[in-house]
């Protein structure tokens, strides 16, 4: 598959043939260093895997550097505003047929990082080609998409490889390289990973905040944001009004028309535009772009590209690309205490990412307490201190213990559920869950850890609390177990793998009543030694669990 019709728009796919260049290459280069053998020490499994992650970053780099002119850059552009037609017409519920969604992800994301690297680039202006006449920019951006795909996996390979024991190995079959799953580790992967999407549908807690940044920026820059926007294309339709889409514009008119326009400082006219401009002064490094994928530095959130072409500053802004940029950035940035750098600067601006900052730390709190509302439930939110009927009440709020989001009482169970919450970016590639997985077992864990010594050791504490606040001196907790937890609004790798559990918040409820659980995995495999493996996988899944054979 290569150049198709995808729902009425142009799509690119890479060409496997491809491999026939670049994995025959690579794959010579590591029998040269390392030797045409099966390798399964970690440490040289993880330098293979960085050797084939620089070979395809150096190779997509020199792809791009060797283009001189605009033509290549625009016709990517084109190509990416149709991938958002294509993606506008799947969120409404078309099918992506024949492509999958990794694919099409994959796809955009990799021509996204074509642009923004060509900013590097000193540029000579061209014409938009003839469609006709497309195949030698074709050729060009299959291998590209080929070792971007392969630039992505690496990257993500690692990020699974520091994370999972003993997770790759490497062999060479016909003397190709291949990066395989070590013990059980392919099966539960691929059996676990596909329902993190639909989960994370389900269950992800979110606040679409557009409307609320939009407000604030008039405020804080006291400008009108439509007009800001609908400036850049009124200045393409007028100088190009036959095709404007494809139309560049001077990004220091920008600034200086919207400050004639509202009355502000040339100052506050340029940070607004900076925050949302790429340009190679702010763009990051090819493997920055992929190792730091919620950087605000990146076209996903700017939606002004800056080139240099003949030595001017022009600025390539599509119709698609702009809303989806500002999109990305209110969900993705503003929802997380992220915003431009260069809003910063701008007190009211700085003011407001705070505020957000406190405000949504308290979305998944409040969520569950609604889920254990509703279940009928003893609870406790927000503890620090608990109440005594001696009139001392007893601090947690220091080094032993800390402030408890939730003590949840099920007397059915005879449980006690001490609960962290912790609200997650959705993450949809290893190098995103490592991100989790390492704040889980670096910052949170030694947390819970101690609440959940520190409650193990006074449940009459927490047993003459809940007497107090809830006027039953009949309470009581004596033989109840413990169960600390996190509880979670999206997925996460962690809960596949974590010391402690942690629940997505559509499971709360049902693990609360004891009707959720950790579930066990059929897996059938060959291990190490090519032997074959039946048998059960229980939680923690990624860890070298015992296997449990099948009778």
């Amino acid at each position: 598959m290569a150049k198709i019709d995808l729902l009425g728009h142009t799509f690119i796919s890479y060409e496997s043939a491809l491999r026939n260049i670049y994995w025959t290459e690579l794959s010579q280069l590591i029998i040269e260093k390392y030797g045409n053998k099966k390798i399964t020490d970690n440490q040289q499994v993880e330098e293979i895997l960085l050797f084939g992650f620089d070979y395809m970053t150096t190779k997509f780099k020199d792809l791009i550097s060797s283009e001189y002119y605009f033509t290549f850059f625009m016709y990517v552009f084109w190509l990416h505003e149709e991938s958002i037609n294509i993606y506008l017409k799947w969120i409404d519920g078309q099918r992506l047929d024949p492509i999958t969604e990794e694919e099409f992800a994959g796809n955009r994301r990799i021509l996204k990082a074509i642009l923004e690297q060509g900013c590097d680039i000193d540029l000579t202006w061209g014409q938009f080609p003839d469609l006709n006449k497309l195949e030698e920019l074709d050729e060009k951006i299959h291998h590209l998409l080929y070792v971007g795909h392969w630039m992505y996996q690496f990257a993500d390979h690692i990020a699974l490889h520091k994370m999972i024991e003993e997770c790759f190995y490497i062999d060479f079959e016909h003397n190709m390289v291949g990066v395989q799953w070590q013990h059980h580790y392919g099966e539960a992967y691929n059996s676990l990973i596909p329902e993190v999407g639909d989960s994370y549908l389900r269950g992800a807690f979110e606040l679409d905040i557009v409307p609320e940044l939009v407000q604030k920026i008039n405020q804080c820059f006291s400008i009108d944001y439509q007009w800001a926007c609908d400036l850049i294309f009124s200045i393409k339709e007028k100088n190009n009004p036959e095709n404007p889409s494809l139309e560049t514009v001077d990004p220091r008119v920008l600034p200086k028309k919207l400050s004639n326009k509202f009355k502000i400082s040339k100052n506050d006219a340029t940070i607004f535009y900076e925050g949302l401009s790429i340009s190679r002064k702010n763009k990051m490094s090819l493997k920055d772009l992929i190792l730091k994928p919620y950087s605000m530095n990146r076209l996903q959130t700017r939606p002004i590209l800056i080139y240099n072409i003949d030595g001017v500053d022009r600025a390539l802004v599509g119709y698609n690309k702009w809303p989806e940029s500002i999109m990305v950035l209110a969900t993705n940035g503003i929802n997380w205490n992220s915003m431009p750098k260069e809003w910063y600067s701008n007190p009211c601006m700085s003011d407001f990412i705070q505020k957000k900052a406190l405000d949504h730390s308290k979305l998944l709190e409040d969520e569950v307490e609604n889920k254990t509302n509703a279940i009928d439930l003893l609870f406790v939110r927000n503890v620090t201190s608990f109440k005594q009927h001696q009139g001392n009440n007893v601090n947690i709020e220091n080094e032993l213990c800390g402030e408890i989001d939730f003590i949840i009482v099920n007397e059915n169970l005879r449980k006690i559920f001490v609960v962290d919450c912790k609200y997650n970016k959705a993450r949809y590639e290893a190098i995103g869950y490592r991100t989790d997985e390492t704040n889980f077992r670096a910052k949170y864990e030694p947390k819970m850890d101690k609440k959940n010594k520190w409650v193990s050791e006074n449940v009459s504490v927490i047993n003459e609390h809940f007497q107090i606040i809830n006027r039953n001196k009949g309470i009581d907790f004596t033989g109840y177990s413990i169960e600390t937890v996190f509880f979670i609004n999206t997925p996460i790798f962690y809960m596949f793998n974590g010391k402690y559990k942690a629940i997505p918040l559509n499971e709360v409820s049902d693990y609360l009543l004891g009707r959720y659980k950790y579930p066990n995995i059929m897996v059938d495999y060959k291990d190490n030694d090519g032997n074959r493996v039946s048998g059960i996988i229980e939680h923690p899944y990624f860890m070298k669990p015992e296997v449990r054979e099948v009778n």
